[in-house]
């Protein structure tokens, strides 16, 4: 399916204007013990859409009832319902901080960005939680990457640089081609010995369709970023071997709903190089992304295993959480292309 830049645009406005549709009076989303998993992603997606007085309703609603004086907008009674919050315990909070600098609320990220260094690990990757290990700690690309982002977004660059070393040797590591393993130890070793049963839990797969593309995907926004920030050679390398690692994949690696952050991360890698085939491939996501909205403006996430941790793929938490992450990639992508 081949769409515009209008039409990429148009999507995005009408995702924007189905969030602010749901916001509440007090400029809440959800109910004040629901946690973050329904609005997190809301404050960038209202920033890039230009809907600021409503991101800046809900901001003041979260500092009121949610930010910690320690920096976490995720307090140990007002969690997040899905339980990948919890095994990704820096996940949300990075997103809150990079919409709350994007509006100059810099009590909230300034604070956000500190508190999630704790979390940073000595080989400068982000901790990651294993339920199915009992909590045991690792790294990997989500947390990575959105948190080393979150830490560039507000000037941190020696955290963003240890962000991104790690990453460079996650995939300096990588040895066999048909796959894309995305968990390290702590020690930065990474992790090729996989559980029976659970391989999209541990990697991509070059042979096989509906994989989770938005591990490589979001290092691959994170690269590039710190690539524009500091004309890192070592970064680029790594960017284009993520690249060239999804041109190997199956045929829907740029048109299955984990794809959306490949397409911003192709974007911003075609914008740094000129590379065409990069341009191509986030012109898909933008293409994939137009032609899965709902005519009401919203995003649903179909019944896929990678989703199989979420029970109910209508619960307007989620919803919100997709709707959200859309609208900011095609505004971004066409921004870019």
């Amino acid at each position: 399916m081949n769409t515009t830049r209008d039409q990429w645009i148009d999507s995005a406005r009408r995702g924007a204007q189905w969030i602010v549709q749901q916001q509440k009076s007090d400029g809440s989303f959800f109910d004040l013990e629901a946690g973050v998993g329904g609005y997190y992603k809301v404050p960038y997606a209202l920033v890039v859409s230009g809907f600021l007085p409503e991101a800046m309703h809900l901001l003041r609603w979260v500092k009121a009832h949610h930010f910690t004086p320690e920096g976490d907008f995720r307090t140990a009674e007002r969690k997040a319902t899905l339980s990948a919050h919890d095994d990704w315990p820096t996940y949300a909070n990075a997103w809150l901080i990079q919409g709350a600098h994007r509006l100059g609320q810099f009590d909230l990220s300034l604070r956000g960005a500190q508190l999630l260094l704790r979390h940073q690990t000595p080989c400068g990757g982000f901790q990651a939680l294993d339920p199915q290990q009992g909590g045991q700690s690792y790294v990997e690309c989500v947390g990575t990457s959105w948190s080393g982002l979150a830490e560039l977004t507000v000037g941190n660059l020696d955290a963003a640089r240890s962000a991104a070393r790690c990453l460079q040797r996650l995939i300096d590591q990588q040895t066999d081609r048909s796959r894309f393993y995305f968990r390290m130890k702590l020690s930065g070793d990474l992790i090729t010995d996989v559980p029976d049963g659970d391989a999209l839990s541990y990697y991509v797969d070059t042979t096989r369709q509906k994989q989770i593309y938005y591990q490589p995907g979001i290092a691959l926004i994170f690269l590039c970023r710190y690539c524009l920030a500091t004309d890192d050679d070592q970064s680029m390398q790594a960017a284009q071997s993520i690249f060239n690692f999804t041109q190997r994949c199956a045929e829907d690696v740029y048109c299955f709903p984990p794809s959306g952050k490949l397409g911003l991360g192709c974007a911003l890698l075609s914008a740094l190089t000129n590379l065409k085939e990069a341009r191509q491939a986030a012109q898909d996501v933008a293409a994939y992304m137009v032609s899965t909205q709902t005519d009401e403006g919203c995003w649903i996430i179909p019944d896929e295993a990678v989703y199989r941790a979420i029970k109910n793929k209508r619960d307007p938490e989620v919803v919100m959480d997709i709707t959200a992450e859309f609208t900011v990639f095609l505004w971004e992508i066409a921004s870019l292309l």
